[in-house]
């Protein structure tokens, strides 16, 4: 939801030329060695509205993937299509941003790291689509590529949170690769 706050507050004039910016940033980041993922962790560079804004949607987020995994199981297609979709469209940070702290978000977080959650919503929305579609192998999948990507972020930006995460051998692909 990060990427699509500092894409809505760029300026577009057509929906292409922000699809095209995605896979260009999604082509780019799939360059990224795991080496160069390494990254500092993201929360000391955030300023405390965003730490606290960030960490309501993250919890928000992850509440409904719990719930979507027992939907999955359960066979509850709806379920899973709900809170797909507001995985997709979780827009803690955006309701509550000022332009100011846009600018604070661009200067604390690298691109990468935009580029990761950019991708879980993705995939929100694709997993959203599958319940909808009652194909259950498919949101087997989809749910697998969601925490993939939260590991994947976690391990490379949160590590002062989530310590036992730091040493984990990730792969380079989990977090950044184009839908299945």
């Amino acid at each position: 939801m990060l990427y699509t706050i500092l894409i809505r507050s760029t300026p577009t004039h057509c929906g292409r030329g922000r699809r095209a910016a995605i896979t260009l940033g999604t082509l780019v980041a799939l360059g990224v060695s795991a080496v160069s993922l390494a990254a500092e962790p993201v929360r000391p560079g955030l300023t405390p509205k965003l730490q606290g804004l960030l960490m309501e949607e993250m919890i928000q987020i992850e509440l409904a993937m719990q719930e979507v995994f027992s939907a999955i199981v359960q066979g509850r297609h709806t379920t899973v299509a709900e809170k797909g979709q507001s995985i997709h469209d979780s827009f803690i940070l955006d309701q509550s941003m000022t332009d100011e702290d846009r600018q604070d978000l661009k200067t604390a977080v690298p691109a990468e790291f935009l580029q990761m959650d950019a991708y879980l919503h993705e995939l929100s929305a694709s997993l959203a689509e599958a319940g909808r579609a009652e194909d259950t192998p498919r949101q087997v999948e989809l749910f697998g590529r969601m925490t993939e990507s939260c590991v994947a972020c976690h391990s490379t930006y949160v590590t002062d949170r989530f310590e036992g995460l730091e040493t984990s051998d990730v792969p380079a692909e989990w977090g950044l690769g184009p839908l299945p």
